[in-house]
């Protein structure tokens, strides 16, 4: 069942066997062998994807709370001694991962040491049904989708430049004198459409369109071209408090920030989260605590069930 239901969040059979990390002849003969042993067919299939029969989708309802709650009556015995096993497949913004979780996770692992990761860290977004991912951390905005979100908090963003930068153009004391500066230009898809910073105005955020001599795609990208002295950013203030503590970059603008952004973890709809799900969550969460990106009471520590996807407008993927 459970490869079954694979097949139908990857949509073929080859992305399934990727997620599943088997041969595609074993996927393929482990679905023909179900639907021998339900005497009907589940799945039509192409050469590029697989559609669901009538039979397929109604099963594919039972097969989904049969597994929830094989899972549920598996981890009631399981709360005192935590040993998780299997495979994980995580994404995480590629500064986060870098700076933050790599350096954190033998100590996980360790806990866990029958607990197989599949770590991407980059700045892409992924689709966690198609590609067979567990869960996302995101910052950014949310828009509805068939999602579950577990918010954990707001960062705070600063806005920064080099010295040499800022000896060449000037230091700005208000938002007009952004007219005479370029900014440093972050979208995850090039080429990007608009160049823009964010602030806060008294209760509400409004945004300004900059000159910019250059666009990036990548977090790592973007703090360099900062460094080098090729215009404004704005970055999550954990980030960079390093570079701002020793002169490399200098924070500008102060009584004007960036809005905070949400951070959130995300993961496919089932009645019951994972055990692995679950425990990299709460982990993850006191590593976020411990570097100061995120605070909250232990009240919410509970994920919340409501439908959200992907950020569809960042600043930086950090």
């Amino acid at each position: 069942m459970q490869i079954f239901i694979q097949v139908m969040e990857s949509g073929n059979f080859t992305r399934a066997a990727e997620a599943l990390a088997m041969p595609r002849s074993t996927v393929s003969t482990e679905i023909q062998a179900l639907e021998d042993r339900l005497q009907t067919q589940l799945l039509f299939r192409t050469t590029r994807k697989v559609v669901p029969t009538q039979d397929g989708r109604r099963f594919l309802e039972t097969a989904q709370d049969l597994v929830d709650a094989v899972t549920a009556s598996e981890q009631m015995f399981l709360q005192g001694n935590l040993r998780l096993s299997g495979r994980l497949r995580v994404d995480i913004p590629s500064r986060i991962g870098r700076r933050l979780v790599l350096p954190a996770l033998p100590d996980f692992m360790a806990q866990h040491p029958s607990l197989a990761i599949d770590l991407s860290a980059s700045d892409r977004m992924v689709d966690l049904v198609a590609d067979g991912v567990d869960c996302v951390l995101r910052l950014g905005i949310l828009e509805d989708s068939d999602l579950v979100c577990r918010p954990l908090g707001e960062v705070d963003f600063v806005t920064c430049a080099s010295p040499a930068y800022l000896a060449h153009y000037g230091l700005p004391e208000k938002l007009d004198d952004l007219n005479s500066h370029l900014l440093i230009n972050y979208s995850p898809r090039l080429p990007a459409s608009t160049a823009t910073l964010e602030f806060q105005h008294g209760e509400h955020p409004i945004e300004i369109e900059m000159r910019s001599a250059i666009t990036v795609d990548g977090a790592e990208t973007y703090i360099a071209a900062a460094l080098s002295g090729l215009g404004l950013i704005q970055v999550p203030t954990y980030d960079v408090r390093h570079l701002l503590e020793r002169g490399e970059l200098k924070a500008i603008l102060p009584n004007t920030p960036p809005p905070p952004i949400p951070l959130s973890f995300l993961f496919t709809k089932r009645r019951n989260l994972s055990l692995k799900v679950r425990v990299f969550l709460h982990w993850l969460e006191d590593v976020l605590e411990n570097h100061g990106v995120i605070s909250h009471t232990p009240a919410q520590r509970e994920y919340t069930d409501s439908s959200v996807s992907f950020p569809v407008k960042q600043r930086s993927q950090n």
